[in-house]
């Protein structure tokens, strides 16, 4: 598994618990420059996440560009369920050429659909217009950022995507009775991204924190987890949440966002500690409560009764 620096938070004020908020540009470029002085190969990033892409491709030289993958998202949400077909071919080649631009970068070395209902909207003409542009060479690699299970078992059977991102923590029981374990068995040559591990960072903090659902107990929750961290020997609740996720066999990389320069040194320690046995994860996912959907999906989290301003993920 590697890890992904995700830069969400660098591009735009991102997330319920980001106290720090959105950095300054030269911070931004730190925060980037520090991630490849550490080892750092991948970043994840977004039309849509504000000054994301620029960010990256003034931090990023020439040289050190050539080493690296950048995996980054199509931005055509602002069309229409009724839009033509040569509008949305035009939306799309317009939004490849603005990511390239941004990066700086002839080519795309990943592009995700940002939803995969776009796969079929229009008449399939996103879809049609991208396979063409990868037939070009303008795209590198195709796939998706899914949101749910069922998406993502949808996502596995078009076989032009060879990259997938999914959302997943400790708390998150839904991939695995999906059976996403095994349906990636059928595409070996899929890489799986996982996000969220820490679900928009509420997991690394107090309870009063998290967003309120009825019906579920938030502090219960966090001592679960702070009884199981201390009993697996775990730096923290933090600590075990990487090493839950970092134990599925299925995924190829970790990404993470972060604020400032300290956050990535922190996170980057975390992603270093040993993964969890399978035998100590079976054991957390016995004891851990059966969170709700809602809270599982921060998109729903600004319809519900809570005191915190949030972001979707």
């Amino acid at each position: 598994m590697i890890f992904c620096l995700g830069t969400a938070q660098l591009g735009m004020r991102y997330g319920i618990v980001n106290y720090a908020g959105q950095p300054s540009s030269d911070e931004a470029a730190k925060i980037v420059r520090h991630a490849l002085a550490c080892g750092v190969t991948t970043f994840d990033t977004a039309r849509e996440y504000g000054q994301s892409e620029q960010i990256l491709g003034a931090a990023l030289s020439n040289e050190a560009r050539s080493r690296l993958r950048i995996v980054t998202k199509l931005g055509i949400s602002a069309l229409t369920a009724h839009a033509s077909e040569d509008l949305v071919r035009r939306a799309v080649d317009r939004s490849v050429e603005k990511s390239c631009d941004a990066l700086r970068s002839e080519a795309l070395d990943v592009l995700l659909l940002h939803s995969w209902k776009h796969r079929y909207s229009w008449n399939e003409a996103a879809w049609s217009r991208l396979l063409e542009l990868k037939a070009q060479g303008r795209i590198q690699r195709l796939g998706a950022s899914v949101y749910e299970p069922s998406e993502a078992i949808a996502v596995l059977r078009e076989k032009h995507v060879t990259y997938l991102q999914v959302p997943m923590n400790v708390l998150d029981w839904r991939w695995k009775e999906s059976g996403i374990e095994f349906a990636l068995r059928q595409r070996p040559e899929v890489l799986v991204y996982v996000r969220s591990v820490l679900l928009q960072g509420i997991l690394a903090h107090p309870a009063d924190r998290w967003p309120i659902v009825n019906g579920f107990d938030n502090a219960a929750c966090v001592r679960v987890l702070q009884k199981v961290a201390k009993r697996f020997h775990r730096e923290s609740v933090a600590d075990l949440c990487f090493a839950y996720v970092r134990s599925l066999t299925w995924a190829s990389a970790l990404v993470v966002g972060c604020e400032t320069q300290e956050q990535l040194s922190r996170n980057l320690q975390l992603f270093s500690r040993p993964a969890l046995s399978d035998e100590e994860s079976r054991q957390l996912e016995r004891e851990i409560p059966k969170a709700p959907l809602r809270l599982l999906n921060p998109s729903q989290w600004s319809n519900l009764h809570e005191s915190h301003a949030c972001c979707a993920s």
